[in-house]
């Protein structure tokens, strides 16, 4: 009878000491997957980007378009840029880049244009021989901003009338995402 008792016991206790192990195991699986998705709040945080539409600009080549018809037919990607107030007597500058490129290879010449515009002015252009895949372009390097000013930016992406054929160019995918890098300084 003795023997009976002490298996019971120490059968109960090895289910619960299991039980124990598999919910801890689990507790910790849990808490280091949700770990990774925190988000941490940095001096960048006081930047403040905001697109239009998103961050992407994707654009598949049609009708080649005149220099008269950049402005409404190009395709866009517009975005402001905002040093808050808590930056007051910080020096901010800004970086305005282009990453995770895909251009088709017929597009990587001089008819497919790229242009940057801020507050409505041109402040840097490029052509496709100077985007490669898969890679970073750095547009603008852009100079201290003043904290509590908005900036208005502008990207535009078309392929260009040259005025012979251009049927190769045509139906070709260009796409990329827009990001801002910001660096402070007291």
């Amino acid at each position: 009878m003795e023997f009976k008792k002490l298996m019971v016991v120490l059968t109960l206790t090895v289910i619960i000491l299991v039980m124990v192990s598999l919910g801890a195991s689990f507790a910790w699986y849990s808490f280091s997957n949700s770990g990774t998705n925190f988000q941490t709040s940095t001096a960048n945080d006081d930047v403040t980007v905001t697109y239009t539409q998103d961050e992407y600009i994707n654009t598949v080549t049609g009708v080649p378009i005149t220099d008269d018809e950049i402005e409404t037919k190009a395709s866009k990607n517009q975005f402001s840029v905002l040093a808050g107030t808590n930056l007051t007597g910080y020096q901010v500058a800004i970086q305005i880049m282009l990453t995770d490129i895909t251009i088709d290879d017929a597009l990587k010449v001089d008819d497919f244009k790229y242009q940057l515009l801020e507050n409505n002015q041109v402040i840097a252009s490029g052509t496709g021989t100077t985007i490669g895949d898969n890679t970073t372009l750095i547009i603008k390097e852009q100079g201290n901003i003043t904290v509590g000013t908005t900036y208005n930016y502008e990207l535009r992406v078309w392929l260009a009338e040259t005025g012979v054929s251009q049927n190769e160019l045509m139906g070709k995918s260009f796409s990329a995402q827009v990001k801002i890098a910001s660096t402070m300084k007291k």
